[in-house]
């Protein structure tokens, strides 16, 4: 009885992981609409084709900057795209209270300067407003201010891309929340 026990045990383990690692890859069709990940930097693009271990991605003509190959992914970077209303950011599996981003909020950034840039500044507060939210915590924003400095940083990180609510960016915001 003990053994039965225990092996049932080993198999609702083994099949639980198998089922959390099948879950976390997504299988795209041509023409999905899927958020690619460069280092919580977020482009929104149409899936083209499938390819061995991954996909090609069609990006829309101005959705750049980004720092990464811009056609061929692989799978673990492509994600679904959906957008949502407001999005809960949970820490500590809920036992802290969530921080709540909403569409047309203003939030601040925070990017460390480069200094081919801007001279004089070690970081740059970056005003900017939610312009659309995905359901996997990445936010569109839209730039307010009219600082050149910090337009000069917007449009060399985000630009019109998605940031990730994690982003070190963000720990402005969040901490203010």
């Amino acid at each position: 009885m003990r053994r039965s026990v225990i092996f049932l045990l080993f198999c609702i383990a083994a099949l639980s992981s198998f089922c959390s690692q099948a879950a976390g890859k997504y299988q795209f069709e041509p023409g999905d609409t899927v958020l690619t990940n460069c280092h919580q930097i977020y482009t929104k693009g149409t899936v083209k084709a499938q390819v061995d271990d991954g996909y090609t991605v069609h990006f829309p003509k101005k959705s750049g900057p980004i720092n990464c190959p811009p056609f061929r992914w692989h799978a673990e970077y492509v994600l679904p795209f959906q957008s949502v209303p407001e999005y809960r950011l949970q820490f500590f599996g809920g036992l802290k209270t969530a921080k709540v981003f909403r569409l047309g909020e203003t939030i601040t950034l925070r990017f460390d300067t480069d200094k081919r840039i801007v001279q004089n500044k070690d970081s740059v507060d970056i005003e900017a407003e939610i312009t659309d939210i995905s359901s996997n915590g990445a936010v569109a924003l839209k730039l307010l201010g009219t600082d050149p400095d910090a337009a000069a940083m917007f449009w060399k990180w985000v630009g019109s891309n998605y940031v990730d609510l994690r982003h070190d960016a963000l720990a402005v915001e969040r901490n203010k929340r």
